[in-house]
């Protein structure tokens, strides 16, 4: 589960890069606490495995927005933020040990490594017409 002092930096970080609009700035934090709450079901361990269903979970809560007349900008800003804290999750999990500047450090290159500075919100079609809910089954 990710330290929200770290995550505001790791932000400020993505903010500065220009891969997150500075326009929701104050709304970050949403994304935090949704995944945050996964995370903290999950028991705070971040392997490959739980990574992916966090990230089916950020979609699918992404697609709720969708259908509540969230812009794309919205969107995708909010899809790239809940990429990096999976990302930072999935670091600190798996180095306890490791510093706060080396933890933004590598969640940032985590991150990026794996293309999610340029991912955008797309509309899952399947899902547009369907009822989305993120409580566990």
């Amino acid at each position: 589960m990710a330290d929200t002092k770290m995550v505001r930096m790791l932000d400020a970080k993505l903010i500065e890069e220009g891969i997150l609009s500075k326009d929701f700035k104050n709304d970050y934090s949403t994304v935090h606490d949704m995944l945050n709450s996964y995370m903290r079901r999950s028991g705070g361990k971040l392997p490959d495995e739980i990574f992916k269903i966090g990230e089916k979970k950020l979609r699918d809560w992404l697609m709720i927005l969708y259908k509540q007349g969230a812009s794309q900008e919205k969107l995708t800003s909010y899809l790239r933020c809940g990429l990096a804290h999976l990302s930072f999750d999935y670091i600190a999990s798996q180095n306890p040990r490791i510093t706060t500047g080396d933890l933004v450090t590598r969640s940032l290159q985590s991150f990026k490594l794996r293309k999610y500075n340029k991912s955008f919100f797309r509309v899952s079609r399947l899902k547009e017409k369907t009822t989305i809910s993120l409580k566990k089954k």
